[in-house]
């Protein structure tokens, strides 16, 4: 009988990087626990990213955002990597926040991963013909036991409107499955990876920056007073890390199926767990213990392969702007 071993494909190996780069992202927000607006603090964190890309994008003149020229995009593909930004950045974070306020940090990170890890498998399968292995299933329920595991461990005393919370973290967990769909739309047809970048971008800071705007006007200062110069630091450096994630994220969906990104992506909550216990001293209890290493099981059963399977790729651009 021959051996079947687990394999990291590229696509997953970059998944694993996105994870490893949002990690960075929480861990140096919780260190400085800057005071900001939640909206300003998420559209902040995309500027870094916003600015790389697009100075790529504009340094050849753009041509795939302009329509008289041989390489654009196209309208539809261009709405789709607007698409993504809006579903991401704007409904995505908005639930976060709100799943935060209503249930908790335990039950919201959770939630968020298993959301993002279900609603990866349904669409993998459903919009984008890519049904999972038998072995990303299983994973994938293993996984998401494990996350239920991790919430239990992180509350203490579960708030009276938890249920809705977690509906608002699954939901958000959900709009970044469909943005790594939608990204996996435009990199099947379209390798680029800044210009990808550059156009989810610009469709989370408009929107985002047109709430900031309007509750300015309704009530003055109550997104901008008060912000310091050192808050506004510590969120564009997360925002940098975040930008390492965004494109780490663009890459794997490239070369891999958006259920086995956001699996593997599911790895944060490891690394997470991995920092605070080395960063802050925090001492793990039984049931975390138990979540982290059944997560970290799932992961690896996920990756299974059988022999003669392949991941699924496709070809090299010949440059990648």
């Amino acid at each position: 009988m021959p051996l079947i071993l687990p394999a990291f494909g590229r696509g997953e190996r970059w998944a694993l990087l996105a994870a490893a780069s949002y990690t960075v992202v929480n861990i140096t927000l919780r260190a400085t626990a800057p005071e900001i607006d939640p909206v300003l603090g998420a559209f902040l964190r995309q500027v870094p990213v916003a600015v790389i890309a697009w100075l790529v994008v504009l340094r050849s003149g753009a041509p795939e955002f302009r329509p008289r020229h041989p390489a654009f995009l196209g309208r539809y593909l261009i709405g789709v990597l607007l698409a993504s930004g809006a579903v991401s950045l704007v409904v995505g974070n908005i639930a976060y926040q709100l799943a935060l306020v209503t249930a908790g940090l335990g039950v919201t990170v959770s939630g968020i991963q298993a959301g993002s890890v279900l609603g990866g498998l349904v669409l993998s399968s459903v919009s984008l013909r890519e049904p999972p292995t038998r072995e990303q299933t299983i994973g994938a329920l293993v996984v998401v036991a494990g996350l239920i595991a991790i919430g239990v461990a992180q509350t203490s005393g579960l708030a009276d409107l938890w249920y809705v919370g977690l509906l608002f973290a699954a939901t958000a967990g959900a709009c970044y499955a469909a943005a790594n769909a939608l990204t996996r739309v435009v990199q099947k047809r379209r390798p680029v990876l800044f210009v990808t970048l550059a156009g989810s971008s610009v469709g989370g800071l408009l929107p985002l920056g047109a709430i900031i705007a309007g509750r300015e006007l309704v009530a003055p200062g109550v997104v901008l007073g008060g912000l310091e110069p050192q808050t506004v630091g510590v969120v564009l450096a997360a925002g940098l890390a975040n930008a390492l994630a965004l494109a780490a994220l663009a890459l794997a969906v490239r070369y891999t199926t958006v259920a086995s990104t956001n699996l593997v992506s599911a790895a944060a909550i490891v690394f997470s767990f991995l920092g605070s216990v080395v960063i802050f001293g925090e001492v793990g209890t039984p049931p975390m213990v138990l979540g982290v290493g059944l997560v970290v099981v799932g992961l690896v059963v996920a990756q299974v392969r059988r022999p003669g399977g392949q991941a699924v790729e496709i070809a090299e651009p010949a440059s990648d702007r």
